[in-house]
């Protein structure tokens, strides 16, 4: 994986139409076919909602906004750790639990952010997301290769 994976760009474009509907498939089998999830957002790794589903009511332009700021955070951290290639974020609350993961694609990074219960399985969870992250990787280089 690259060590780009959570680099901000602000010359981004908005993803094709098609790359957007199909990730919304993505995101729909993996809320479906995971237990304990209640949300799911794919953004920009600026900051931007691509697609989402959620089951409770979460904003997720606000979401957005909060987990490109923590990936932020996140960079920092990681390069005066001395560590490279941070790929994902646990948080745990008292009442649920966030992934935020990165989604390397090579024509336009992104993040996946899960919202859960506080009683889920993280294995299970992670492998469902790994599944979702590299559906969409598929997509991209489908979607918006030239």
């Amino acid at each position: 994986m690259s060590n780009k994976l959570f680099q901000l760009d602000s010359k981004r474009v908005k993803p094709k139409e098609a790359f957007i509907v199909a990730s919304k498939e993505v995101l729909y089998n993996l809320v479906h076919s995971t237990s304990g999830i209640e949300g799911v957002l794919l953004a920009t790794t600026d900051g931007f909602e691509v697609s989402s589903i959620f089951q409770k009511e979460y904003d997720g332009s606000k979401l957005s906004a909060v987990g490109s700021s923590i990936l932020a955070l996140v960079q920092a951290l990681t390069a005066e750790a001395h560590l490279t290639g941070c790929r994902s974020v646990i948080l745990d609350a008292q009442d649920g639990k966030i992934m935020i993961s990165a989604v390397p694609n090579d024509n336009q990074p992104m993040i996946v952010m899960v919202m859960t219960k506080q009683k889920v399985l993280l294995g299970q969870i992670m492998h469902g997301m790994s599944k979702a992250i590299h559906g969409l990787v598929h997509l991209d280089r489908e979607h918006h290769s030239e």
